[in-house]
């Protein structure tokens, strides 16, 4: 659908033209960019490299294809958004004449004209995004063809390409040499995956003519294994560099590369990965005065020995990744964090690389000199085994407030786990939390006990006139036999339509996908324990309307904004039912939830379950208030 569709808006390389005459104030707005480019913007799917062929992706994909056609105000804007990521050529193939299948293979064959050319450029030079990675099996598209591409084109075939990324660099069934058909000057950030020594010269090539013509990398991203230091050190040619990740590249990183790295002037962002590395000790300054964040993955012992040699202030990001630490190490490594950078430090992560006989046991103790950075936003733990309680969750969320990542290790149904109780704790405590992964101990679940609907109670009558000896007049008592209902029932009236409007009109569409199903702003469903068990709280006191009034901006600021919800444990035996008391807890306390998933895999088909039934939720509740909407407004 997508090449049928860019394929089909213009025939031409200047567009469409029109000969509407629009009013000063709709001249005003369709020559106003930012206003055209936020509407574009607000239908741009995702621009997640690695899922670009989701349903989610193809709807904003037809939706900013139908805008463009609208009109010639809207047609740049809403091309670039379209065109701005890709993950095959195809669509740009179907544009040329000479591009055709025969016996079920794509083929290039012909010549191409000029103007042939000027079209395929009008299109290309929008992706800024692209993805090297095998064609789909749909698509059976000859070598040939890009050998004959790169062969008609003496200039980039995306002149305008910011960011490549290829998934799986090294050989195997597809044309890894194709990936030289992207050198071009405008590229910034560079991503190779999955890379082996066969394609170390491949890589150090690459990084050669991008420095030659003149390529200003911001971001480069290499992870596999087997690149030679004399392909690292290409990497010093790139002195605008701001952010740098190596992973399983230890055995080509000097002592000597690494000072060079650390006297880069704008890198800000470093993640180095030392395994294998025959760096054994750091005495010396390193450099890196701009980091901002760090991440190593190195035994512990080695990353405290290097933190003292960081000349950098102002670090805001720090992750440490071991396969070997021991509880003294844990805690003077954290002392020493706090101690150095304490007043700057945004986000902490702990990792462990754990094996089956490899559980390191951790104690929140260590964890207590971190508990008094209130501006943290970020909180890893992970690969560790610990008893995690309820009450830890309140400390925690106590002590960050701010946090908008909270990501908590795996526990199994052996360990103590936080219940459904952390759950509203978070909601309460953490209001900006965007990613929770959490060991939820659901073994006893509470039900979900909905709250009652709250009916406006009118205001008592006065008594009769004749109650009290006054006369009365016929036409008074007539219409006094036809109470008006009182002001209070018609405020709250208003205030339930205001929730109904403010609800429903952001969320136009009920789809049960992420992006569409899920409203912005929704009422909780209802109250989510028994106000008389043991998880009773003032939360579920029905309000008076007296002393209280929904109004749009106090239900924007009660909908927590929580996106993703992971589960991080598994051997809890529920039924059902069950799980379907759990999708209600969970809709309630987060009702702008796009995900819930297992960690790692673990009881994946349970928790699919589990998000299905939440999503569920959504687009009933979203169509409700649709209908309620649309009713009123009849």
């Amino acid at each position: 659908m997508l090449h049928q569709v860019h394929a089909g808006i213009t025939t031409t390389a200047q567009g469409p033209t029109t000969n509407l005459n629009y009013s000063p104030s709709a001249t005003r707005f369709h020559s106003n960019p930012d206003i055209l480019g936020e509407i574009c913007e607000y239908l741009s799917p995702n621009d997640d490299l690695e899922d670009l062929d989701s349903a989610q992706v193809i709807e904003g994909r037809q939706n900013l294809a139908w805008l463009a056609l609208t009109c010639k105000a809207f047609l740049e804007p809403a091309l670039d958004r379209l065109w701005r990521s890709l993950n095959t050529l195809y669509p740009l193939f179907k544009i040329l004449p000479a591009f055709i299948q025969t016996d079920g293979t794509h083929v290039l064959r012909g010549t191409i004209t000029p103007e042939q050319w000027d079209r395929f450029d009008w299109y290309a030079r929008r992706v800024k995004k692209f993805c090297y990675t095998r064609d789909p099996d749909n698509l059976d598209i000859a070598m040939h063809v890009y050998f004959r591409m790169a062969q008609l084109r003496t200039s980039p075939i995306l002149p305008s390409l910011r960011h490549l990324y290829c998934p799986e660099i090294s050989q195997q069934d597809f044309l890894i040499s194709g990936v030289c058909l992207f050198l071009t000057p405008s590229l910034q950030v560079l991503e190779f995956h999955k890379i082996t020594g066969v394609e170390d010269k491949l890589s150090g090539t690459f990084l050669h003519t991008l420095w030659n013509d003149g390529a200003q990398l911001d971001m480069i991203i290499f992870k596999g294994s087997g690149l030679s230091p004399g392909t690292l050190d290409l990497i010093l040619n790139f002195q605008s560099l701001r952010s740098l990740e190596l992973t399983g590249m230890g055995p080509a990183m000097e002592l000597d590369w690494l000072k060079k790295i650390g006297a880069m002037p704008k890198l800000d962002d470093l993640a180095l990965d030392f395994t294998h590395s025959r760096i054994d000790v750091v005495e010396e300054d390193l450099g890196f005065r701009g980091l901002k964040s760090l991440m190593v993955t190195a035994p512990l012992s080695f990353a405290r020995s290097v933190l003292p040699f960081i000349a950098t202030p102002h670090l805001e990001t720090i992750v440490s990744v071991s396969c070997s630490d021991t509880q003294n190490d844990r805690t003077k490594f954290v002392e020493e964090v706090v101690e150095r950078w304490g007043a700057t430090l945004r986000s902490f992560s702990l990792v462990h690389l754990m094996s089956s006989d490899n559980i390191e046991e951790i104690q929140m103790v260590t964890l207590a000199p971190l508990i008094p950075l209130k501006s943290l936003n970020g909180f890893r733990l992970e690969g560790y085994s610990l008893d995690l309680t309820d009450d830890n969750i309140r400390i925690l969320g106590s002590a960050w407030p701010n946090l908008t990542k909270l990501l908590l290790p795996f526990l199994g149904s052996e360990r103590v786990r936080p219940s459904i109780e952390s759950l509203r704790i978070l909601r309460e405590l953490c209001p900006k939390l965007v990613h929770l992964r959490l060991p939820l101990d659901s073994s006893d679940l509470p039900a979900f006990i909905p709250q009652p609907i709250a009916v406006p109670r009118a205001a008592p009558l006065p008594p009769p006139p004749e109650a009290v000896g006054e006369t009365v007049p016929a036409a008074a008592a007539s219409s006094s036999s036809s109470a008006e209902a009182p002001a209070g029932v018609e405020e709250d009236t208003d205030a339930m339509m205001a929730e109904d409007e403010s609800d429903s009109s952001l969320s136009p569409s009920s789809s049960t996908s992420p992006s569409s199903s899920v409203p912005l702003n929704l009422p909780p469903t209802g109250a989510p324990f028994n106000t008389e068990g043991p998880f009773a709280s003032s939360s579920s006191a029905l309000p008076s309307s007296s002393t209280s009034k929904t109004t749009p901006a106090s239900l924007k600021k009660s909908s927590h904004s929580l996106q993703r919800l992971t589960i991080s444990t598994s051997d809890d035996s529920w039924d059902s039912r069950d799980q379907l008391h759990l999708a209600r807890h969970i809709d309630h306390l987060f009702p702008r939830l796009r995900y819930v998933s297992s960690f790692e895999g673990r009881d994946e088909e349970r928790w699919t379950h589990v998000h299905d039934i939440v999503q569920a939720f959504q687009t009933v509740r979203n169509e409700t208030l649709e209908e309620r909407r649309r009713a009123w407004v009849v």
